[in-house]
């Protein structure tokens, strides 16, 4: 799964979301691949790309 699947979905959930919420629609969304494993990975890295950040237990789209 990349970066920009895990934005993707994050958008879809208006933009907020916890990693639980991601990784479930992520699992839907994309059933033939194993993209829900690495849902922490790849937020954690956006986040380190400040194109994220974490406010809790939730994830937000930082705005530009």
């Amino acid at each position: 799964m990349s970066q920009e699947d895990v934005l993707s979905i994050l958008k879809e959930l208006k933009g907020e979301a916890t990693t639980k919420e991601i990784r479930e629609l992520a699992k839907k969304k994309y059933r033939e691949r194993t993209l829900y494993l690495y849902v922490g990975d790849r937020l954690k890295k956006l986040e380190r790309n400040k194109q994220v950040i974490k406010n809790g237990e939730k994830w937000k789209i930082k705005k530009r």
